[in-house]
C-alpha cells in the first residue's frame, strides 16, 4: 500500500511540474513573438541613448565615470576593496553564491564592514545560492549583516520560485556601484583563461547612474523583505565624475515584454557596422534570429562568442546550437570559446555602444528573472570591450554549415528538445 502511494505521489508531482514548465514555455513564447518591432535609432546618435531609458526602465545618464573589468582577477580586488572602504552601507544581491575560497573572502569583507557598522544588506536567490555553506550565513548574520533569501522554494507556488532574481549587484554608500556576470564561487577566480576559471566581464559604475543601481537592489530587496529603502542616507545627491552616458538595465518581467529584451532589441536594431555579442546561454528564439538575420542584411558585421566544450549546462548548449544553422544562413557568425566556460553577457555595437549585465540572451532572463545591466555611449568602453572580444574570438571555433550536416539524428532531436523547454534550462 505504502508503494502505491508513493508512486500516486510521484505522478502527481510529475504532473505539477509539467504543468508549471508548459505555463512558462507557453507565457514566454507569447512575449517573444511580439519582439522585435522597433525603430532604427543609430547607436552612434545622441538620440538613441536620450531615449533608451524608455525600453530600458532608467533615463540614461550623462558624466558617470566606468571601468571595465574582464574576469576574477581584475573583478573581485575593487569589489573588495569598495566594501573595505565603505562608510554607511553596502547592498549585495547574486544569483550565485557558492562554498570554497572566494566565497569565505567576501563573507569575511561583509561581516568586517557590518563589524564597524555599516549596514550590509545581502540578497541571495534562494535557488542559485543554494550550495552557500550555513557556516558562512551564520559569520555573516552574527556580525550585523541582513541577509535574505529571494523567493524560497514554495511546493504549491512552483511558478513563483521558478522567477528568480539573476541580478549581480554591489551598492557602496549608494555612491558606487558594480554589475556583470561574475557570481561568488571559485569558477570566477583567475585570469578566465582555463577550465577551472571561468571568462567574465563586470563593471564599476560611479556617477548619476548608481542611482538606478540602487534602484534594481532596493527593488528585489523590498519584495524579499518587506522593507523600504528610502532617504538621501541610500540616495545622495550624486556628481559628475566622467564622460559616459548610462542607462541601467532594470528588468523584472511583469508585462508582455521585460525591460532586458526591449533593450537588447533596441540595440541589435540600433546597429549600423558592427554588432559582437559575448553571451553564455545563447538561445534566441524566432524573432531574435530573424533580427540579427535582418541585422546583417542592412550591412551590419554580426559575430557571436559562445560557450563551448566546458560549457557548464550541456543542454543549454544544444538548445542554442538548434539555432544556428538559421543564423548561419543568415551569415550570422558564430564561434565556440575552447579555453573554459565563457560566463560574459556582453554586447557592443558600432564601437560605441556597449551592454554589460547579467542578461543572457535567452527567454529565461527576457521572460522568468531578474535582470540587471549597464548600457553605455562610450567609445574608449566600446574600444576595451571589443579587445576583449577579440581575444576570446582568438581562443574560439567558427561554427561551419559542415559542421552542423554532421551531427547524427539523434543529436537534431536531442537538440529541438532542449530548445523546445528552452526557458526552463
Amino acid at each position: 500500500m505504502l508503494l502505491i502511494w508513493v508512486v500516486i505521489g510521484l505522478l502527481l508531482l510529475g504532473a505539477l511540474v509539467f504543468i508549471s514548465v508548459t505555463q512558462s514555455v507557453n507565457a514566454e513564447a507569447g512575449r517573444q513573438d511580439d519582439v522585435v518591432s522597433v525603430p532604427t535609432i543609430a547607436s552612434q546618435s545622441d538620440e538613441f541613448m536620450r531615449t533608451f531609458g524608455s525600453v530600458s526602465g532608467h533615463a540614461a545618464q550623462q558624466s558617470n565615470g566606468v571601468e571595465l573589468y574582464q574576469n576574477g582577477a581584475e573583478i573581485f580586488p575593487p569589489m573588495l576593496e569598495a566594501i573595505a572602504d565603505a562608510h554607511d552601507s553596502v547592498h549585495f544581491s547574486t544569483y550565485v553564491y557558492e562554498a570554497g575560497h572566494v566565497p569565505d573572502v567576501f563573507a569575511s569583507a561583509f561581516a568586517d564592514a557590518a563589524k564597524r557598522g555599516v549596514e550590509v544588506r545581502l540578497i541571495l536567490d534562494r535557488h542559485g545560492s543554494k550550495k552557500i555553506p550555513e557556516s558562512l550565513l551564520q559569520r555573516m548574520k552574527a556580525a550585523g549583516c541582513k541577509v535574505c533569501w529571494f523567493r524560497r522554494a514554495q511546493w504549491y507556488d512552483w511558478e513563483k520560485y521558478n522567477r528568480r532574481t539573476h541580478r549581480r549587484l554591489l551598492v557602496i554608500d549608494g555612491t558606487i556601484g558594480f554589475t556583470g556576470g561574475v557570481g561568488i564561487a571559485d569558477e570566477w577566480d583567475g585570469a578566465g583563461d582555463n577550465p577551472l576559471h571561468w571568462r567574465d566581464s563586470h563593471v564599476r559604475v560611479r556617477g548619476p547612474a548608481v542611482a538606478a543601481l540602487q534602484s534594481a537592489f532596493v527593488d528585489n530587496w523590498n519584495e524579499a523583505t518587506g522593507e523600504l529603502v528610502l532617504g538621501a542616507r541610500y540616495f545622495p545627491e550624486l556628481k559628475r565624475v566622467g564622460d559616459t552616458t548610462v542607462s541601467i538595465v532594470q528588468s523584472n518581467p511583469a508585462n508582455a515584454t521585460s525591460a532586458a529584451q526591449r533593450s537588447v532589441a533596441a540595440i541589435i536594431a540600433a546597429a549600423t557596422r558592427s554588432l559582437y555579442i559575448t553571451n553564455a546561454y545563447f538561445v534566441p528564439t524566432p524573432p531574435f534570429v530573424k533580427a540579427l538575420r535582418d541585422a546583417h542584411s542592412r550591412g551590419v558585421e554580426v559575430k557571436v562568442v559562445v560557450a563551448g566544450p566546458y560549457h557548464n549546462k550541456p543542454a543549454v548548449r544544444r538548445a542554442s546550437r538548434h539555432t544556428w544553422a538559421d543564423l548561419l544562413a543568415g551569415a550570422v557568425e558564430i564561434h565556440e570559446h575552447q579555453l573554459t566556460m565563457v560566463h560574459a553577457k556582453v554586447i557592443v555595437a558600432d564601437g560605441s555602444v556597449t551592454c554589460v549585465g547579467s542578461i543572457n540572451f535567452d527567454p529565461r532572463s527576457f521572460a522568468l528573472n531578474a535582470e540587471c545591466g549597464a548600457v553605455m555611449l562610450d567609445d574608449d568602453i566600446a574600444r576595451a570591450a571589443t579587445a576583449a572580444f577579440d581575444h576570446d574570438l582568438a581562443n574560439s571555433r567558427r561554427v561551419t554549415s559542415a559542421d552542423l550536416d554532421e551531427l547524427t539524428f539523434f543529436s537534431r532531436v536531442v537538440d529541438a528538445a532542449a530548445y523546445w523547454v528552452r526557458s526552463q534550462l
